[in-house]
């Protein structure tokens, strides 16, 4: 069955990005500077519309879970809404999705159980605590999730890689859903490989999509496999959580607006080191480039801490030295692309 809906999913994609492009519709023509770093050209916004045509598919069809199925559904419309400009006010999407997080949370019955920090656990063992912890892991992970979009295939590569370390190193003594990995995994990758072209973009809808069915995946996953320490989940989500939240403490201390996007983010950054000094290829050559050396850092670190699944002080260690680096990196270029412009 699984075999049948990939061959159409391909075949419906690529007629979807052929209808789209050929007549202008869900267009993202790159208004705001934070998109044009990303391209100058107009890209369709159907990322988002792929990826929720294969979760129907799966939670109405096969695993028949209609709360998930309509939670997810919630986010990609928000999303959907802002890329069609419907929605353009930062604050209520915000207030939308912390609404949403919250009322599903307790729906589907989505809770973390232990942090193997025993006064954080004893705090959750109260259920309002335990969904406003969760309420807040989601929209941290989903707003950086976003924020990491800037950048062509950063997003969906990263979120990829999460996906393939755990389908090759889970055993039977994991609780996982393989089947449904392996399809999930080959239809991240056609998205990719749609991105990578330059033909579709993922939008908010797709970015909160998939950040949000990520969060919840691996909230699952670390329920379902508790002798597995939960810090390997922070490990594997490490770099949009932490994106966000020094997103936010740097805008605070630079006296800007906390919630408008800008092109100080560390992926940009590292786009300008590259392209400034080593490089004159195209603009998506540099993207790809950028990605890649980003991305391959964080596969390097993924790998290392499959080996350490059971030891929490082997995983705080590395999320620290995670956090270490990446302030490090971060004020080297801010000062290196001072410099370069003044």
């Amino acid at each position: 069955m699984y075999k049948d809906f990939l061959t159409l999913f391909i075949v419906v994609s690529l007629f979807l990005v052929y209808f789209c492009r050929k007549n202008n519709l869900l267009v993202d023509f790159k208004l705001e500077k934070h998109k044009r770093f990303s391209s100058k050209f107009k890209i369709n916004s159907i990322g988002g519309i792929l990826l929720i045509s294969f979760f129907i598919y799966e939670y109405l069809f096969i695993d028949q879970n209609f709360s998930l199925l309509l939670f997810l559904f919630c986010i990609f419309f928000i999303g959907l809404m802002s890329d069609v400009k419907r929605l353009n006010s930062v604050s209520l999407r915000f207030i939308l999705q912390i609404a949403l997080v919250i009322f599903f949370a307790k729906i589907i019955g989505l809770e973390i159980t232990s942090t193997r920090i025993e006064f954080l656990d004893l705090i959750l063992s109260n259920n309002l605590a335990n969904v406003i912890f969760v309420s807040f892991c989601l929209m941290v992970l989903i707003n950086g999730g976003n924020f990491i979009d800037g950048l062509n295939g950063l997003l969906i590569k990263y979120f990829l890689l999460i996906y393939l370390v755990i389908f090759f190193n889970f055993d039977y003594n994991i609780n996982t859903n393989t089947d449904f990995l392996l399809n999930f995994i080959i239809v991240l990758s056609l998205i990719l490989l749609l991105n990578l072209c330059g033909f579709i973009y993922m939008g908010d809808s797709g970015a909160y999509l998939l950040s949000l069915f990520t969060g919840i995946y691996l909230i699952n996953f670390s329920y379902n496999n508790e002798y597995i320490s939960p810090f390997l989940i922070i490990v594997l989500l490490w770099y949009p959580c932490f994106e966000l939240l020094f997103s936010m403490i740097r805008r605070f201390i630079d006296k800007s607006e906390t919630y408008k996007p800008d092109t100080s983010h560390l992926h940009q950054l590292v786009y300008y080191f590259i392209k400034k000094n080593k490089f004159s290829y195209k603009n998506s050559i540099i993207h790809f480039i950028t990605s890649l050396l980003i991305n391959s850092y964080n596969l390097f670190i993924f790998i290392f801490a499959m080996h350490f699944i059971y030891n929490s002080k082997v995983l705080i260690l590395m999320i620290m030295t995670n956090i270490f680096i990446y302030v490090l990196l971060y004020i080297f270029l801010k000062k290196k692309y001072q410099m370069d412009n003044q």
